[in-house]
């Protein structure tokens, strides 16, 4: 499945070119969930995720009989990333629901709900109709339509709790409800039990070049696997795989798995990406491990992929009468006019939203802008809120939106805040750039590694270049601490441009890798499509103060 952010593409301001991954996204969203980056909290074969709640067609209804079911759960964990929805519980708000439909041995329950002026939560446990041992479930649908059917976008997260038999998990929308009452339905279709399945394969974790290893099997033909060095002690490893299943395609987590003499597997030392578009159209995934247990620890590999082991059939619905009036009433909305004046362009925070789970502001600019920061917070009453761009729901190009979780019980309070002093704070500023027509000679291109360094608009850059499999890879790399890094290269053939395709990229130390498939040449002249910059001193703190 696709993650909701995937559905946001917002490109550079110079981007006629071709499409690749936002590397933006993939490594520095704080919703963690694009492009099936793992989450390093959960070491298990689930692998929590954010998923998409996609509406795949009308259900077939099924005979299914509601019940009461009063049962208490721990949230804790499951609410980890949603420390406003977990303050709020704790606190008392929210509505009691339990509620429960049974199906074919498996019962969805929601226990409550959570509904303000920012976003409607639902709080569910499933119990599956057979054993899993913890594996991964998924659905066809899980949906939450309103009163008129219509299906309302928003994700899912849930995780197993073995003490009670059931996956818990959440619903978030960003749907807030026009009227203090409406009657909605809940609902999954289609029950599937996942597991992972594991081919050996005989890779040379010392082998640098491409190894290929044939899979014919649920709709995998192939995996190539290659091995770049990603710093001084680490390496990365890429997988290509080329699925002929495009459900599999979609929904599978593919990757490489070592394992040392004894079994024991070994980790990656970053999170992997899952998922990612190669430039031919395989599925890619990126592993970042310790290059010494890699190469010297490691005993052996398999090609490990997530793959449907049983299924039930079925439409369970739980139907909802929602009241957002408890959550109303520790609401604050105010519009404001408060200018971001080191920007480039006319940008102003418009709105506050508060309620007793989350706070929302909302920025007015020109069209397609981004935000040039990577961290955002609230300061409120001295106690700091950390925030993230949101990117769900029905976007305007015009507007971008920014949410802080709750995060103390003690700020549950909404109108005391408006005696507490409120300052708007965004850190790590990296700004984006349109590359010149000043151009990078690469000479004598072979299987040998060279590396020129030149200057560029004032920054010291490095360019390492080599062919390997008859594919032209180009690195660059800047020693400089305000330098961000190069997002793509192109060079000239007969007057057109060739994009190279990004390949990496490691934000810490801006280092790039991109690669041009099937290149013919010795000698090219380079040049920067689009690179950014870092402002150390750029931070933003402004007082929310001026209202209308």
């Amino acid at each position: 499945m696709n993650t909701v952010e995937s559905k946001v593409k917002n490109h550079m301001k110079h981007s006629d070119h071709i499409e690749y991954p936002d590397f933006d996204k993939m490594f520095n969203s704080i919703q963690m969930d694009e492009l099936r980056v793992a989450n390093q909290l959960k070491e298990r074969s689930q692998r929590g995720k954010t998923k998409v709640a996609i509406v795949l067609g009308v259900s077939v209804a099924v005979m299914a009989t509601p019940v009461y079911a009063a049962f208490q759960y721990d949230w804790s964990d499951v609410l980890s990333h949603k420390s406003g929805i977990e303050s709020a519980l704790q606190a008392g708000y929210g509505q009691s629901i339990e509620q429960s439909v049974t199906a074919h041995g498996v019962t969805l329950t929601v226990h409550n709900a959570f509904v303000d002026d920012n976003r409607t939560v639902l709080l569910y446990t499933i119990k599956p109709g057979m054993e899993t041992d913890g594996a991964e479930i998924r659905y066809d649908q899980i949906v939450l339509k309103d009163s008129k059917g219509k299906p309302i976008e928003g994700h899912y997260y849930q995780q197993w709790n073995e003490e009670q038999g059931v996956y818990q998990g959440y619903f978030e929308t960003d749907w807030v409800m026009s009227e203090n009452q409406s009657d909605l339905q809940f609902s999954i279709t289609g029950v599937r039990y996942l597991q992972d399945i594991q081919e050996e394969i005989t890779l040379d974790p010392k082998d640098t070049k491409t190894q290929k290893f044939n899979i014919q099997k649920d709709g995998i033909e192939t995996v190539e696997v290659q091995s770049f060095q990603h710093t001084e002690d680490q390496i990365m490893i890429r997988s290509n795989v080329t699925i002929t299943d495009k459900a599999l395609k979609e929904q599978t987590w593919a990757r490489i798995t070592a394992y040392d003499p004894n079994g024991n597997m070994l980790k990656e030392t970053e999170s992997p990406v899952y998922g990612t578009e190669g430039a031919t159209g395989v599925y890619s995934s990126m592993q970042i491990f310790n290059e010494q247990q890699f190469k010297e620890r490691a005993d052996h590999f398999t090609f490990t992929y997530t793959h449907e082991k049983e299924r039930t059939d079925g439409t369970w619905n739980v139907e909802l009468s929602l009241s957002k009036q408890q959550m109303e009433t520790g609401s604050v909305k105010k519009e404001t006019d408060i200018p971001l004046q080191s920007l480039d362009g006319e940008a102003k925070i418009s709105g506050v939203v508060v309620t007793p789970t989350q706070i929302r502001l909302t920025i007015d600019h020109q069209d397609y802008y981004r935000l040039p920061y990577r961290t955002y917070q609230l300061e409120v009453g001295g106690k700091v809120l950390e925030g993230y761009v949101s990117h769900e729901g029905t976007l305007n190009s015009n507007q971008t939106e920014l949410r802080f979780e709750q995060s103390d019980s003690s700020l549950m309070d909404v109108n005391s805040m408006a005696n507490k002093p409120i300052i708007f704070i965004a850190k790590d500023r990296v700004d984006e750039h349109a590359g010149d027509q000043t151009s990078i000679r690469l000479t004598n291109i072979s299987t040998q590694p060279q590396t020129v360094s030149k200057e560029y608009e004032g920054f010291h850059i490095n360019w390492t270049y080599y062919l390997k499999d008859g594919n032209l890879y180009v690195g660059s790399s800047s020693p400089e601490s305000t330098f961000g890094g190069v997002n793509q290269t192109y060079f000239l053939d007969v007057g057109e441009k060739q994009y190279l395709t990004p390949l990496y990229f490691n934000d810490s130390d801006n280092k790039h890798t991109e690669v041009f498939h099937d290149f013919k040449g010795k000698d090219i002249d380079l040049y920067v499509s689009n690179y950014t910059t870092k402002k150390p001193d750029g931070d933003l703190r402004i007082p929310l103060h001026s209202t209308k």
